[in-house]
């Protein structure tokens, strides 16, 4: 077991003067408090914390038996020359974890496991604009970039957490001395004093995590990354779980067989199950959700969908509690805001949508969105909740928004309508599924673009890059006014979602006031209305 670890916590703020390390994100927690939290939980006694930017706000860690280490030229310098202060104090193999990243328990957990060698930590690129790619060969690294231009693929991103051997470590520092850029990154030195064979990786898939280079960084860390987290590792009841697939399996002794992991999700919970050599997903539905969906039309959807070749075979579906069990997609990969936009995926994305718009499947609904608004309107009342501040005011130019998209033409075809890109699973040969048809139903396709694009950021270029492979040369007149209509339509719904969601217990941080927000910046902009 590894018995060392370094963090690098020295680098100069370009907008915070506390650094973000040292920021509160929950409960007087900070990003330092919660990997120290971590590596006393695996037993790892010696921590060196290398500081340099207002070091004195680091002090008080000295009180809980972390060692210090001052880079004194952090103003002017990168990674690798806080690493090298820490020369005289490392004489064996260590991990070494940036300050500024965050992680789930689990990354350092299966690293510290690991007993020999060299070892980084990679995962789907996050597309935080800040990535350090790199390509495999094998299982080992054979590029590093930051620079996507010099990247023949992607097959992967740096977390910021990773196993360095003293071997290595004193070659690292070779180099450093002989080094004349102040600013060199330590996984630079690492690539140039290391054979491929030298840089095998332990990849994670599926994680929560992130960096924090800006307030925006933090904001979302705070907001969004740090309560997908807490839903995703709050304790479950063990005991329930087994006892749904119990039922589900009737004639089969589940509790003695039945291996259980929980895999996320945003409003649902779900569960990757193991059970006679089978692995399979079982959905549990959030809070509020028996007042949002209509699970008979969820059912029904999802069966056609899985008919056509697009959703995973579902095994079990209950009207009344929306519990729901499907396989597990073989090397299941979610993909997110990064890796969604890659051109390979976009096509997949545009396919993908062409089959289920073109398939001639008649939903058992409709999906309209002034209908929906109505009908969280109403929920919201018997809920005795308000809407957020100001919803009065737009209300009606919400409403007035029906007449220009009349104007300009809707189409009616089977929709998937909640294209959040962790609803787009690729399996370990490439191909990609759509889930969860929760929302789905008969809908304008425009919506499901609207959607992508909002959802996952799209940029401009990438939405364009989807409309070519979708329509090819014949793009529909006033399609980019339509998408931006739906675009609003849709944080106007999501928003008053949220409401719903959190008036039940749920916690989604600012989610849906950002949202409405947005909305509103929108709605008021110059000629839509």
């Amino acid at each position: 077991m590894i018995n060392t670890a370094v963090i690098l916590a020295a680098r100069k703020e370009r907008s915070s003067k506390t650094p973000y390390p040292l920021l509160q994100f929950y409960k007087n927690t900070n990003l330092i408090d919660r990997t120290l939290s971590i590596l006393n939980e695996i037993g790892v006694e010696n921590i060196y914390l290398v500081v340099g930017y207002q070091k004195e706000l680091f002090l008080d860690y000295q009180k809980k038996g972390i060692s210090l280490i001052y880079n004194d030229k952090y103003a002017y310098t990168s990674s690798m020359a806080s690493l090298a202060c820490a020369e005289k104090l490392i004489h064996n193999d260590f991990l070494l974890i940036e300050g500024d990243t965050f992680y789930e328990k689990k990354v350092v957990e299966q690293l510290s496991k690991i007993d020999k060698g060299n070892c980084f930590v990679i995962t789907e690129e996050s597309g935080n604009g800040d990535e350090a790619f790199v390509e495999l060969q094998e299982g080992f690294i054979t590029k590093l970039s930051k620079d996507k231009h010099q990247m023949t693929r992607f097959d992967g991103e740096l977390l910021g957490v990773c196993r360095i051997t003293a071997d290595t470590y004193k070659k690292m520092i070779d180099c450093w001395k002989q080094c004349s850029n102040p600013y060199l990154n330590y996984e630079y030195a690492f690539m140039d004093v290391t054979l491929p064979l030298q840089r095998p990786c332990l990849q994670l898939k599926n994680l929560i995590w992130g960096d924090v280079d800006t307030d925006n960084d933090f904001h979302r860390l705070r907001e969004y990354t740090y309560p997908m987290l807490r839903r995703k590792e709050n304790p479950f009841d063990y005991e329930n779980i087994v006892s749904y697939v119990q039922n589900i399996f009737s004639k089969q002794d589940v509790a003695k067989y039945i291996k259980i992991e929980q895999i996320g999700g945003m409003s649902n919970k779900n569960f990757k199950i193991l059970l006679n050599n089978h692995s399979y997903v079982l959905r549990i539905p959030g809070l509020a959700s028996e007042e949002m969906v209509n699970r008979r039309f969820e059912e029904q959807n999802s069966i056609l969908a899985s008919q056509i070749g697009i959703n995973p075979t579902i095994k079990y579906f209950n009207l009344h509690t929306g519990i729901k069990l499907a396989d597990y997609i073989k090397g299941a990969e979610t993909l997110n805001s990064g890796t969604i936009q890659r051109a390979d995926n976009i096509k997949k994305i545009a396919n993908i949508y062409h089959t289920l718009h073109y398939s001639k499947v008649r939903f058992y609904n409709d999906f309209n969105v002034f209908a929906e608004i109505i009908k969280y309107e109403q929920i919201l009342k018997r809920l005795n909740i308000h809407m957020y501040d100001g919803y009065d005011n737009i209300r009606d130019k919400i409403f007035e928004l029906e007449y220009m998209l009349n104007d300009i033409g809707v189409q009616l075809m089977p929709c998937h309508n909640d294209a959040v890109p962790e609803n787009f699973i690729k399996d370990i040969e490439g191909k990609l599924y759509l889930i969860d048809w929760e929302y789905s139903g008969m809908n304008d396709p425009v919506w499901d673009f609207a959607a992508l694009f909002l959802e996952a950021n799209f940029t401009p270029e990438n939405q364009d890059m989807f409309l070519y492979f979708y329509y090819g040369d014949k793009l529909p007149l006033r399609i980019k006014e339509k998408i931006h209509i739906y675009t609003i339509l849709m944080d106007i719904l999501w928003a008053m979602w949220t409401v719903a969601k959190e008036a039940k217990g749920d916690n989604f941080g600012t989610y849906g006031i950002d949202r409405f927000h947005r909305a509103i910046k929108n709605i008021n902009k110059k000629g839509l209305l």
